[in-house]
């Protein structure tokens, strides 16, 4: 399997999810972020920043992908 069309794949994966998380935050609590619960762990905010953090170590793979092939 190429490694481009698994990275692809995961980067719809990881947006999904961070939909997915925005969704169940506001439905729970009414709101889409609250800035206080990124430092306390387990809480969506928190997640989303890991969720995040991985989309863009994703895309900068798929562009160094790109470019060597």
């Amino acid at each position: 399997m190429d490694i481009v069309k698994v990275i692809k794949r995961l980067i719809v994966w990881d947006i999904v999810l961070v939909i997915m998380l925005l969704v169940d935050e506001y439905i729970k609590e009414g709101y889409l972020i609250k800035i206080d619960d990124f430092i306390k762990p387990f809480t969506h905010e928190n997640i989303l920043s890991i969720l995040i953090t991985t989309l863009i170590i994703l895309i900068v793979l798929l562009k160094r992908e790109k470019k060597e092939s």
